[in-house]
Protein backbone atom coordinates (compact mmCIF):
# COMPACT_ATOMS: atom_id res chain seq x y z
CA UNK A 1 0.00 0.00 0.00
CA UNK A 2 1.16 3.30 -0.96
CA UNK A 3 1.61 6.41 1.79
CA UNK A 4 0.51 8.93 -0.56
CA UNK A 5 -1.29 8.77 -4.34
CA UNK A 6 -1.24 11.71 -6.54
CA UNK A 7 -3.33 11.82 -8.78
CA UNK A 8 -2.73 13.84 -12.05
CA UNK A 9 0.34 14.73 -14.57
CA UNK A 10 0.34 18.24 -14.79
CA UNK A 11 3.28 20.57 -13.09
CA UNK A 12 1.38 21.08 -9.51
CA UNK A 13 0.72 16.81 -9.41
CA UNK A 14 4.50 16.52 -10.45
CA UNK A 15 6.21 18.42 -7.87
CA UNK A 16 3.71 17.50 -5.34
CA UNK A 17 4.53 14.08 -5.74
CA UNK A 18 8.01 14.13 -5.75
CA UNK A 19 8.11 16.65 -2.56
CA UNK A 20 6.29 13.48 -0.51
CA UNK A 21 9.07 10.85 -2.60
CA UNK A 22 11.95 13.33 -1.05
CA UNK A 23 10.29 12.88 2.30
CA UNK A 24 10.44 9.46 2.12
CA UNK A 25 6.97 8.54 1.69
CA UNK A 26 5.82 5.55 -0.50
CA UNK A 27 4.36 8.02 -2.99
CA UNK A 28 2.13 7.08 -6.66
CA UNK A 29 1.45 8.88 -9.40
CA UNK A 30 -1.45 8.63 -11.56
CA UNK A 31 -2.08 9.92 -14.67
CA UNK A 32 -2.48 9.36 -18.66
CA UNK A 33 0.30 6.85 -19.88
CA UNK A 34 3.17 8.18 -21.93
CA UNK A 35 5.77 10.66 -21.10
CA UNK A 36 5.38 14.13 -19.32
CA UNK A 37 4.05 16.76 -22.03
CA UNK A 38 2.33 20.12 -20.96
CA UNK A 39 0.63 21.79 -23.25
CA UNK A 40 -0.66 24.89 -21.77
CA UNK A 41 2.12 28.02 -22.17
CA UNK A 42 3.09 29.03 -18.46
CA UNK A 43 4.53 33.03 -18.35
CA UNK A 44 6.03 33.77 -14.87
CA UNK A 45 7.82 36.69 -12.48
CA UNK A 46 11.02 35.11 -12.83
CA UNK A 47 11.55 35.76 -9.21
CA UNK A 48 8.59 33.87 -7.92
CA UNK A 49 10.15 30.72 -9.44
CA UNK A 50 13.39 31.44 -8.05
CA UNK A 51 11.58 32.37 -4.27
CA UNK A 52 10.16 28.81 -4.76
CA UNK A 53 13.53 27.36 -5.29
CA UNK A 54 12.86 26.28 -8.89
CA UNK A 55 15.86 26.47 -11.59
CA UNK A 56 15.46 29.12 -14.00
CA UNK A 57 13.49 26.50 -16.71
CA UNK A 58 13.17 29.38 -19.07
CA UNK A 59 12.94 29.48 -22.89
CA UNK A 60 12.49 33.56 -22.93
CA UNK A 61 13.10 36.41 -20.71
CA UNK A 62 12.32 39.86 -20.56
CA UNK A 63 14.46 42.22 -18.09
CA UNK A 64 11.11 44.45 -17.78
CA UNK A 65 7.52 44.71 -19.03
CA UNK A 66 4.88 46.68 -19.82
CA UNK A 67 1.42 47.69 -19.18
CA UNK A 68 -0.82 50.17 -21.41
CA UNK A 69 -3.68 51.48 -19.42
CA UNK A 70 -4.71 55.18 -20.26
CA UNK A 71 -1.06 55.57 -19.91
CA UNK A 72 2.21 53.23 -20.50
CA UNK A 73 3.61 51.86 -17.17
CA UNK A 74 6.74 50.54 -17.50
CA UNK A 75 7.22 47.16 -14.66
CA UNK A 76 11.04 46.57 -13.84
CA UNK A 77 10.33 43.15 -13.11
CA UNK A 78 11.83 40.11 -15.32
CA UNK A 79 9.15 38.33 -16.88
CA UNK A 80 9.60 35.04 -18.20
CA UNK A 81 7.94 32.13 -20.37
CA UNK A 82 8.96 28.66 -18.92
CA UNK A 83 10.55 26.11 -21.23
CA UNK A 84 7.64 23.46 -20.81
CA UNK A 85 10.21 20.53 -22.14
CA UNK A 86 13.01 21.59 -19.61
CA UNK A 87 9.88 22.06 -16.41
CA UNK A 88 8.48 18.42 -17.55
CA UNK A 89 11.73 16.46 -17.54
CA UNK A 90 13.43 18.54 -14.23
CA UNK A 91 10.17 17.75 -12.35
CA UNK A 92 9.71 13.99 -13.79
CA UNK A 93 13.69 13.51 -13.08
CA UNK A 94 12.90 14.42 -9.71
CA UNK A 95 10.15 12.06 -9.04
CA UNK A 96 12.09 9.19 -10.59
CA UNK A 97 15.30 10.06 -8.47
CA UNK A 98 12.90 9.93 -5.28
CA UNK A 99 11.10 6.49 -5.97
CA UNK A 100 7.57 7.73 -7.11
CA UNK A 101 5.74 5.07 -8.86
CA UNK A 102 3.98 5.74 -12.20
CA UNK A 103 1.05 4.29 -12.30
CA UNK A 104 -1.32 4.69 -15.99
CA UNK A 105 -4.94 5.17 -15.92
CA UNK A 106 -7.61 7.63 -14.67
CA UNK A 107 -9.58 8.26 -11.36
CA UNK A 108 -13.12 7.12 -11.78
CA UNK A 109 -14.09 7.53 -7.85
CA UNK A 110 -13.14 6.14 -4.09
CA UNK A 111 -13.82 4.20 -1.51
CA UNK A 112 -13.12 4.20 2.27
CA UNK A 113 -10.90 1.40 3.72
CA UNK A 114 -10.13 1.72 7.93
CA UNK A 115 -6.36 2.29 6.82
CA UNK A 116 -6.31 3.67 3.75
CA UNK A 117 -8.64 4.93 0.69
CA UNK A 118 -9.04 3.17 -2.57
CA UNK A 119 -9.01 5.06 -5.97
CA UNK A 120 -10.72 2.99 -8.73
CA UNK A 121 -9.34 3.35 -11.73
CA UNK A 122 -11.66 4.11 -15.03
CA UNK A 123 -9.55 0.86 -16.91
CA UNK A 124 -10.29 -1.18 -13.88
CA UNK A 125 -9.00 -1.90 -10.28
CA UNK A 126 -8.14 0.30 -7.57
CA UNK A 127 -5.02 1.54 -5.86
CA UNK A 128 -4.76 1.95 -1.93
CA UNK A 129 -2.97 4.88 -0.30
CA UNK A 130 -3.04 6.48 3.49
CA UNK A 131 -3.69 9.65 1.70
CA UNK A 132 -4.95 11.13 -1.58
CA UNK A 133 -3.93 14.18 -3.24
CA UNK A 134 -6.04 15.43 -6.29
CA UNK A 135 -4.08 17.44 -9.07
CA UNK A 136 -6.05 16.97 -11.80
CA UNK A 137 -6.52 20.81 -12.65
CA UNK A 138 -9.41 22.54 -13.39
CA UNK A 139 -11.68 19.95 -13.22
CA UNK A 140 -11.15 17.77 -10.62
CA UNK A 141 -11.36 13.79 -10.75
CA UNK A 142 -12.49 13.25 -6.97
CA UNK A 143 -13.04 16.40 -5.06
CA UNK A 144 -17.21 17.64 -5.10
CA UNK A 145 -16.99 21.75 -5.94
CA UNK A 146 -19.24 23.73 -4.29
CA UNK A 147 -21.74 26.46 -6.68
CA UNK A 148 -21.93 29.68 -4.42
CA UNK A 149 -19.90 32.39 -4.46
CA UNK A 150 -20.10 31.78 -8.38
CA UNK A 151 -16.69 31.83 -10.41
CA UNK A 152 -15.58 33.92 -13.22
CA UNK A 153 -13.67 32.80 -16.35
CA UNK A 154 -10.35 33.90 -17.82
CA UNK A 155 -10.82 33.12 -21.39
CA UNK A 156 -7.78 33.82 -23.90
CA UNK A 157 -6.70 32.99 -27.82
CA UNK A 158 -3.29 33.48 -28.70
CA UNK A 159 -0.72 32.75 -31.46
CA UNK A 160 2.82 32.36 -32.03
CA UNK A 161 2.95 34.17 -35.07
CA UNK A 162 6.17 34.96 -37.38
CA UNK A 163 5.69 38.57 -38.66
CA UNK A 164 8.26 41.20 -40.97
CA UNK A 165 6.68 44.18 -39.13
CA UNK A 166 5.85 44.53 -35.61
CA UNK A 167 6.17 47.15 -32.85
CA UNK A 168 7.22 45.07 -29.95
CA UNK A 169 10.78 45.87 -28.11
CA UNK A 170 13.03 42.80 -27.82
CA UNK A 171 13.81 43.39 -24.09
CA UNK A 172 10.12 43.88 -23.34
CA UNK A 173 7.19 41.65 -22.26
CA UNK A 174 3.43 43.43 -23.04
CA UNK A 175 1.90 42.30 -19.92
CA UNK A 176 -1.21 44.16 -20.45
CA UNK A 177 -2.49 46.59 -23.23
CA UNK A 178 -6.06 47.75 -22.56
CA UNK A 179 -6.50 50.02 -25.49
CA UNK A 180 -9.31 49.69 -27.69
CA UNK A 181 -9.25 52.39 -30.68
CA UNK A 182 -9.02 49.77 -32.75
CA UNK A 183 -12.20 48.29 -31.87
CA UNK A 184 -15.21 49.34 -33.53
CA UNK A 185 -17.33 52.00 -32.27
CA UNK A 186 -20.22 49.82 -30.62
CA UNK A 187 -17.87 47.76 -29.24
CA UNK A 188 -15.20 50.43 -27.37
CA UNK A 189 -15.96 51.17 -23.95
CA UNK A 190 -17.66 47.53 -23.69
CA UNK A 191 -16.07 44.78 -21.84
CA UNK A 192 -12.43 44.73 -21.50
CA UNK A 193 -9.88 42.91 -23.11
CA UNK A 194 -6.05 43.36 -23.37
CA UNK A 195 -3.36 42.17 -25.10
CA UNK A 196 -0.47 39.91 -23.91
CA UNK A 197 2.62 39.75 -25.80
CA UNK A 198 6.35 38.25 -26.47
CA UNK A 199 8.71 38.97 -28.78
CA UNK A 200 10.80 35.74 -29.11
CA UNK A 201 13.31 36.90 -31.72
CA UNK A 202 13.83 36.38 -34.98
CA UNK A 203 10.33 37.67 -36.20
CA UNK A 204 8.49 35.57 -33.79
CA UNK A 205 5.75 36.95 -32.03
CA UNK A 206 3.44 35.37 -29.20
CA UNK A 207 0.38 37.29 -29.00
CA UNK A 208 -2.98 36.68 -27.39
CA UNK A 209 -5.97 38.40 -26.69
CA UNK A 210 -7.54 38.57 -22.69
CA UNK A 211 -10.40 38.80 -21.43
CA UNK A 212 -9.16 38.86 -17.58
CA UNK A 213 -12.35 37.94 -15.46
CA UNK A 214 -15.90 37.43 -17.06
CA UNK A 215 -19.19 36.22 -16.34
CA UNK A 216 -20.40 34.11 -18.31
CA UNK A 217 -17.10 33.13 -20.16
CA UNK A 218 -16.17 35.63 -23.27
CA UNK A 219 -16.57 33.55 -26.03
CA UNK A 220 -12.75 32.67 -28.19
CA UNK A 221 -14.33 33.80 -31.50
CA UNK A 222 -14.84 37.42 -30.10
CA UNK A 223 -11.09 37.13 -28.70
CA UNK A 224 -9.85 35.91 -32.39
CA UNK A 225 -11.71 38.59 -34.19
CA UNK A 226 -10.61 41.34 -31.21
CA UNK A 227 -6.99 40.08 -31.88
CA UNK A 228 -7.00 40.35 -35.49
CA UNK A 229 -7.99 44.31 -35.20
CA UNK A 230 -5.88 45.02 -32.76
CA UNK A 231 -2.58 43.38 -34.62
CA UNK A 232 -3.65 45.54 -37.61
CA UNK A 233 -3.88 48.30 -35.99
CA UNK A 234 -0.64 47.75 -34.36
CA UNK A 235 0.62 47.18 -38.05
CA UNK A 236 1.24 43.73 -37.29
CA UNK A 237 2.39 42.06 -40.41
CA UNK A 238 1.58 38.45 -40.30
CA UNK A 239 3.51 36.37 -42.39
CA UNK A 240 2.84 32.50 -41.05
CA UNK A 241 1.00 31.31 -38.12
CA UNK A 242 3.03 28.80 -36.13
CA UNK A 243 0.52 27.58 -33.49
CA UNK A 244 -2.42 28.65 -32.10
CA UNK A 245 -3.73 28.24 -28.04
CA UNK A 246 -6.36 28.65 -26.04
CA UNK A 247 -7.33 29.74 -22.43
CA UNK A 248 -10.42 28.83 -20.72
CA UNK A 249 -9.49 29.57 -16.39
CA UNK A 250 -12.12 29.14 -13.64
CA UNK A 251 -11.46 31.75 -11.07
CA UNK A 252 -12.76 32.74 -8.15
CA UNK A 253 -15.64 30.83 -7.03
CA UNK A 254 -15.91 28.65 -3.61
CA UNK A 255 -12.36 27.08 -1.80
CA UNK A 256 -12.77 23.19 -2.25
CA UNK A 257 -14.54 21.95 0.71
CA UNK A 258 -12.67 20.13 3.22
CA UNK A 259 -12.85 16.60 2.22
CA UNK A 260 -12.49 13.55 4.80
CA UNK A 261 -10.32 11.57 2.07
CA UNK A 262 -9.01 13.64 -0.73
CA UNK A 263 -6.82 16.96 -0.59
CA UNK A 264 -6.92 19.42 -3.32
CA UNK A 265 -4.06 20.48 -4.82
CA UNK A 266 -2.64 23.03 -7.47
CA UNK A 267 -5.79 24.47 -9.47
CA UNK A 268 -7.89 21.31 -8.11
CA UNK A 269 -7.09 22.74 -4.71
CA UNK A 270 -8.19 26.25 -5.86
CA UNK A 271 -4.40 27.35 -5.98
CA UNK A 272 -5.70 29.67 -8.71
CA UNK A 273 -4.99 33.49 -8.20
CA UNK A 274 -9.00 35.11 -8.28
CA UNK A 275 -7.63 38.20 -9.54
CA UNK A 276 -5.01 37.06 -12.30
CA UNK A 277 -5.56 33.64 -12.96
CA UNK A 278 -1.99 32.66 -11.83
CA UNK A 279 -1.45 29.12 -9.98
CA UNK A 280 1.89 27.86 -11.42
CA UNK A 281 4.33 29.52 -9.04
CA UNK A 282 2.03 28.86 -5.75
CA UNK A 283 2.11 25.69 -6.59
CA UNK A 284 5.49 24.65 -7.18
CA UNK A 285 6.35 26.38 -4.29
CA UNK A 286 3.49 25.00 -2.18
CA UNK A 287 4.31 21.62 -2.62
CA UNK A 288 7.50 20.91 0.36
CA UNK A 289 4.74 22.05 2.20
CA UNK A 290 2.35 20.17 1.92
CA UNK A 291 4.73 17.18 1.84
CA UNK A 292 5.81 18.45 5.19
CA UNK A 293 2.52 18.29 6.44
CA UNK A 294 1.62 14.79 4.93
CA UNK A 295 4.68 12.89 6.07
CA UNK A 296 4.55 14.43 9.79
CA UNK A 297 0.69 13.16 9.92
CA UNK A 298 1.03 9.83 8.93
CA UNK A 299 4.17 9.20 11.24
CA UNK A 300 1.74 10.35 14.13
CA UNK A 301 0.98 7.86 16.61
CA UNK A 302 -2.54 6.43 15.80
CA UNK A 303 -2.69 7.93 12.33
CA UNK A 304 -5.66 7.96 9.70
CA UNK A 305 -6.29 9.05 6.35
CA UNK A 306 -8.63 11.66 7.38
CA UNK A 307 -5.90 13.08 10.12
CA UNK A 308 -3.58 13.50 7.02
CA UNK A 309 -6.29 14.90 4.84
CA UNK A 310 -7.07 17.26 7.73
CA UNK A 311 -3.20 18.15 8.30
CA UNK A 312 -2.86 19.06 4.66
CA UNK A 313 -5.69 20.57 4.42
CA UNK A 314 -4.76 22.72 7.11
CA UNK A 315 -1.17 23.54 5.95
CA UNK A 316 -2.95 24.66 2.54
CA UNK A 317 -5.33 26.63 3.72
CA UNK A 318 -4.73 28.44 7.03
CA UNK A 319 -6.84 31.64 8.09
CA UNK A 320 -5.34 33.72 6.91
CA UNK A 321 -5.00 32.31 3.41
CA UNK A 322 -8.70 31.98 3.60
CA UNK A 323 -9.04 35.59 4.48
CA UNK A 324 -7.00 36.18 1.31
CA UNK A 325 -8.05 34.31 -0.99
CA UNK A 326 -11.85 36.26 0.39
CA UNK A 327 -9.86 39.49 -0.38
CA UNK A 328 -8.81 38.60 -3.97
CA UNK A 329 -12.22 36.71 -4.76
CA UNK A 330 -13.39 40.62 -4.12
CA UNK A 331 -11.51 42.12 -6.55
CA UNK A 332 -11.87 39.39 -8.89
CA UNK A 333 -16.00 40.59 -8.89
CA UNK A 334 -14.67 44.23 -9.53
CA UNK A 335 -13.16 43.16 -12.69
CA UNK A 336 -15.95 41.19 -13.80
CA UNK A 337 -18.16 44.52 -13.30
CA UNK A 338 -15.95 46.84 -15.43
CA UNK A 339 -16.24 48.33 -18.75
CA UNK A 340 -13.22 49.43 -21.35
CA UNK A 341 -13.03 52.52 -19.71
CA UNK A 342 -13.40 51.95 -16.10
CA UNK A 343 -10.63 49.17 -16.73
CA UNK A 344 -8.51 51.60 -18.29
CA UNK A 345 -8.85 53.92 -15.31
CA UNK A 346 -8.24 51.38 -12.49
CA UNK A 347 -4.92 49.55 -13.91
CA UNK A 348 -3.53 53.35 -14.59
CA UNK A 349 -4.21 53.42 -10.49
CA UNK A 350 -2.92 49.44 -9.90
CA UNK A 351 0.48 49.78 -11.59
CA UNK A 352 1.34 53.64 -10.33
CA UNK A 353 1.50 51.93 -6.49
CA UNK A 354 4.70 51.19 -5.33
CA UNK A 355 6.22 48.28 -6.57
CA UNK A 356 6.04 46.13 -3.82
CA UNK A 357 2.11 47.06 -3.95
CA UNK A 358 1.35 45.70 -7.27
CA UNK A 359 4.09 43.04 -7.23
CA UNK A 360 2.83 41.93 -3.91
CA UNK A 361 -0.92 41.88 -5.20
CA UNK A 362 -0.19 40.20 -8.04
CA UNK A 363 1.81 37.15 -6.28
CA UNK A 364 1.63 35.50 -3.08
CA UNK A 365 3.59 36.70 -0.65
CA UNK A 366 1.41 39.36 0.98
CA UNK A 367 -0.70 38.44 4.26
CA UNK A 368 -4.55 39.07 4.47
CA UNK A 369 -3.63 42.40 6.04
CA UNK A 370 -1.34 43.55 4.04
CA UNK A 371 -3.37 42.75 0.96
CA UNK A 372 -6.14 44.57 2.72
CA UNK A 373 -3.77 47.66 2.84
CA UNK A 374 -2.91 47.86 -0.63
CA UNK A 375 -6.41 47.80 -1.76
CA UNK A 376 -6.91 50.27 0.89
CA UNK A 377 -3.95 52.43 -1.17
CA UNK A 378 -5.90 52.36 -4.50
CA UNK A 379 -8.96 53.05 -3.40
CA UNK A 380 -6.93 56.27 -2.10
CA UNK A 381 -5.01 57.39 -5.10
CA UNK A 382 -7.84 56.09 -7.07
CA UNK A 383 -9.76 58.83 -9.39
CA UNK A 384 -12.88 59.70 -8.32
CA UNK A 385 -14.61 57.54 -10.58
CA UNK A 386 -13.13 54.71 -9.81
CA UNK A 387 -13.35 55.28 -5.97
CA UNK A 388 -17.06 55.38 -6.59
CA UNK A 389 -17.55 52.24 -8.48
CA UNK A 390 -15.44 50.63 -5.76
CA UNK A 391 -17.13 51.50 -3.18
CA UNK A 392 -20.78 50.77 -4.53
CA UNK A 393 -19.17 46.98 -5.17
CA UNK A 394 -19.18 46.60 -1.50
CA UNK A 395 -22.89 46.84 -1.64
CA UNK A 396 -23.21 44.54 -4.36
CA UNK A 397 -22.47 40.56 -4.50
CA UNK A 398 -18.96 40.67 -4.00
CA UNK A 399 -19.10 42.47 -1.05
CA UNK A 400 -21.62 40.22 0.88
CA UNK A 401 -19.75 37.33 -0.20
CA UNK A 402 -16.46 39.08 1.48
CA UNK A 403 -18.04 39.65 4.50
CA UNK A 404 -19.42 36.39 4.59
CA UNK A 405 -16.12 34.95 4.17
CA UNK A 406 -14.25 37.03 6.32
CA UNK A 407 -17.01 36.18 9.72
CA UNK A 408 -16.86 32.21 8.29
CA UNK A 409 -13.16 32.40 8.97
CA UNK A 410 -12.90 34.12 12.24
CA UNK A 411 -15.61 31.45 13.48
CA UNK A 412 -13.54 28.84 12.31
CA UNK A 413 -9.79 29.93 13.91
CA UNK A 414 -11.52 30.96 17.02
Amino acid sequence: MLDALVVGKGPAALACAAALGERGAATGLLGPAGEVHFPAKYGVWADELKDAGVPPLFDHSWPRAVAHAGRAHRLDRTYARVDNARMAAWLAGRCERAGVRTIDGAAAGIGARASATAVRLREGGTVEARVVVDATGHKPALLPRQDRPAQAYQTALGYTVEADVHPFAADEAVLMDWRDGHLPAGERGGFPTFLYAFPLGDGRIFVEETALAARPALPLPLLEARLWRRLDALGVRVRRVVDREEVWIPMGGALPRRHARVVGFGAAGGFVHPATGYSLARSLAAAPALAEAVTAALDAPGATPESATAAAWDAMWPADRRRRFALFRFGMEQLVRMDGDWARDFFDSFFALPGADWCGYLGDGLTAREVSGVMTRLFTHASGGTRRRLALGTLGPGGRDLAASLLQTAVSAG
